[in-house]
């Protein structure tokens, strides 16, 4: 892949699209009282990134507002403070800016940096409906109601006039107020380009640019707004001297049919002590047989949470001491390299478990900062208090703090995550930990196939972008999977290939598994993802469970369901079958609500105090090696190759809500899919007993997932079907009857 941003630059990247009232802020929290969402003005690191970067100085990146629209006062700022119980700590460095526009136009902010000056563009537009500026860009339309617009750029080189031609193919949100006349798209290129955006020619929604104005490979940026809301960038690379076009923003085309399957670590060989990285090559043979294409491991470095007997949670991982390397306890590097490799003879893709948000109470750097602690706590879980810091540490600054003290803690206390002392926050703010994080995801993008980036939501949207350049520059078909809970469309920015979606269709599953929600939620599920703007091209994940949610086996045992393994077969099914990208949590496939081994509670006998293990004791259980449940295995192995074999069922394929009646819709769930010349009605049974469903009369019977003939009825109006859990029926026509 091409990078526009210059490796050997401290350019800060792709030009900004926001709308008025929006601003560019990272919090001293983010959490569900102040928001699920950060972002920083930052330089990028220029060369190789160092593990142990020296301190960058105050003065070593200045931020200034150079060009504004008429009126607009607006300048950049150093540690703000939006929300008013407690006051971020002011470091002092203002290496990294925040922004927030006050009129509507276009920004030029520079950035002065070791190497020069350099430009970015913040486009921001009136959702007010009045523009500050006459640069052409319409406001107008409707400005209450719907969710943001969505486009999808594609592009050609004309030859006859030598120029570039690109397509933005916009389109409003299902649900938008918004009209068609309302709908502007803006194109912008990378202020690092030699390209200047007066040399870009709109009609319309579509940009055409000269070959003669670019000096290399450029990318092309675009967003759509409404009148109201601004939707999510694209990004398209123009490339003079091939005369082609490519798109940096998609995911790798693999992924298409891809199945991924996570595995807490720690669990998987069996036995406490019992996981290690040879354990897992010799499980590599059933994750093939299983037909999985992507392994994803729960952090391997060296951690606290591992070295304690019964931690909180498990021995989960999430607390990093050490970005660059793995725990003892598992093995060596060479062990892991030697696992990646094995999964490699098998076509299986790994994905490592990258923590940026936090590192654990254990680290060095942070242990660093600590000048004087107070007694040691009885309790084995806790820390001892900080009672003086060593603001001299180098490593002092690489973390997230408040301006007053906490419970626990003096002033500036460190922020945690989610207040949990074992987890400090980064922070990003500091251009050298920036740095520190970004050789480590170097180190392990040459190792793995992809990242799966632990609370993305507590990271600038500004560094996830440097890391994806940097990761494509390695490996064109490298993997981003973000979890941002809840799911926000910004991260398919130039950012991430792959979306968690659990307030969606996750929790929608543990819902119906339970009997509270209809199957028909599941479809709900699916489709607010276009509502809220997620771009077509990008993919989001189908999982019924996973380390942190419910196992959906146990939900559906403590709610209204007969068949808990039933229920829990139906919503996979539902997974691989709907739009998206399905996904398995380890033993779900074996049951492992029956008979996988349960963890030790942390806090057994005391009341007042639980794990998250105690309210789902199968959650992080140990896999059960020696018994097979055959019949559900065999489902879970058919449902794998079967998604496998039918391009129908993938991602690219249209949601469909085709005419039927069923007596029992609290059981079960009927969607269409098209694919074009191939179409399907699923039928999904969440019920105990078979169930039977009317469909149209044109509708074939014949199961293509099991063979079986599922008819039982027929009338000149309607073919009735019976089915056990999961039918798969082609049909010559869709017509879809909404919601």
């Amino acid at each position: 892949m091409d990078i526009q941003t210059p490796r050997d630059s401290h350019h800060p990247g792709p030009p900004r699209f926001l709308r008025t009232g929006d601003r560019i802020v990272d919090p001293v929290f983010v959490d569900v009282e102040h928001g699920f969402d950060r972002d920083n003005l930052a330089p990028t690191i220029a060369g190789t990134p160092e593990r142990d970067p020296d301190e960058y100085g105050a003065d070593t990146f200045t931020w200034s507002v150079a060009s504004r629209p008429a009126g607009s006062a607006a300048a950049v700022q150093y540690t703000p403070t939006p929300y008013d119980d407690r006051d971020r700590y002011d470091h002092g460095t203002h290496n990294t800016a925040e922004f927030e526009p006050d009129a509507a136009g276009t920004y030029g902010l520079e950035l002065d940096a070791p190497d020069g000056t350099h430009e970015l563009t913040v486009r921001v537009f009136d959702a007010d409906g009045t523009e500050a500026t006459t640069d052409g860009v319409g406001g107008g339309g409707r400005h209450d109601g719907g969710g943001p617009p969505r486009i999808e750029l594609s592009g050609r080189y004309d030859s006859a006039t030598e120029t570039f031609v690109v397509e933005s193919n916009p389109e409003l949100a299902p649900d938008s107020y918004a009209v068609g006349s309302d709908l502007t798209v803006e194109f912008l290129p990378h202020d690092a380009s030699s390209l200047d955006a007066a040399d870009i020619a709109v009609e319309g929604t579509t940009a055409r640019v000269p070959a003669s104005a670019l000096d290399g490979p450029t990318s092309l940026y675009a967003a759509p707004f409404d009148g109201r809301r601004v939707g999510v960038r694209d990004e398209i690379l123009l490339d003079p001297e091939s005369e082609r076009v490519s798109l940096p923003n998609r995911p790798p085309d693999w992924l298409d049919d891809a199945v991924v399957y996570e595995i807490f670590t720690r669990s998987f060989g069996g036995e406490p002590d019992g996981t290690t990285f040879d354990v897992l090559a010799d499980r590599v043979d059933y994750l093939a047989w299983l037909g999985v294409d992507v392994v994803w491991l729960t952090p391997v470095v060296p951690a606290w949470s591992p070295t304690v007997e019964t931690a909180p949670g498990g021995p989960h991982g999430y607390s990093t001491a050490d970005y660059f390397d793995v725990a003892e306890d598992l093995g060596t590097l060479a062990e892991f390299e030697a696992f990646v490799d094995r999964c490699h003879d098998h076509d299986i893709r790994v994905c490592f478990d990258l923590v940026a948000n936090h590192c654990g109470w254990t680290h060095p750097f942070f242990q660093d900062t600590i000048a004087q602690l107070g007694e040691e706590p009885e309790d084995p879980y806790q820390f001892p208090d900080i009672e003086a810091w060593d603001e001299s540490s180098d490593y002092f600054d690489w973390f997230d703090r408040q301006r007053g003290p906490s419970h626990h803690d003096a002033a500036p206390a460190q922020t945690s995550f989610f207040g949990v002392r074992l987890q400090p926050n980064l922070n990003h703010g500091n251009v050298a930990l920036r740095e520190h994080l970004l050789a480590a995801v170097e180190f392990w993008a040459e190792r793995v196939d992809g990242f799966r980036c632990d609370i993305a939501w507590g990271v600038p949207h500004s560094f996830w972008a440097e890391v994806r350049e940097r990761v494509r520059a390695m490996d064109a078909d490298f993997l981003l999977l973000e979890e941002a809970i809840p799911r926000t469309p910004a991260f398919a920015a130039s950012e991430f290939d792959l979306h968690f979606d659990t307030t969606g269709f996750t929790d929608a599953a543990v819902a119906v598994a339970r009997g509270e929600r209809p199957p028909g939620d599941l479809l709900d599920a699916v489709e607010a993802r276009e509502r809220d703007g997620f771009p077509r091209y990008t993919r989001l994940l189908n999982a019924t469970e996973n380390h942190d949610e419910a196992r959906l086996a146990h939900e559906a045992a403590v709610g209204d369901r007969e068949d808990p393994a039933a229920v829990a077969r139906a919503a996979a099914a539902a997974a691989f079958a709907l739009p998206g990208v399905p996904m398995l949590y380890y033993g779900q496939e074996r049951l492992i609500t029956r008979h996988g081994e349960r963890r030790a509670f942390a806090f057994a006998g005391d009341p007042d105090r639980e794990d998250d293990i105690e309210r789902d004791p199968y959650k992080r259980a140990f896999v059960d090696w020696d018994e097979r449940p055959e019949s559900h295995l065999a489902f879970y192995r058919q449902l794998v190759d079967f998604y496998h074999d039918s391009p129908a069922l993938g991602p690219d394929a249209a949601l469909v809500r085709p005419a039927y009646r069923t007596e029992t819709p609290e059981d079960v769930l009927v969607f269409g899919r098209d694919a074009g010349e191939a179409k399907r009605v699923v039928v999904v049974n969440f019920a105990a007993d078979p169930r039977r469903v009317t469909l149209r009369p044109v509708v074939d019977t014949t199961d293509l997932f099991t063979g079986a003939n599922v008819a039982v009825d027929r009338s000149d109006d309607g073919v009735t079907v019976e089915v056990d859990r999961l039918a798969v029926l082609s049909t010559p026509t869709l017509f879809d009857c909404g919601g």
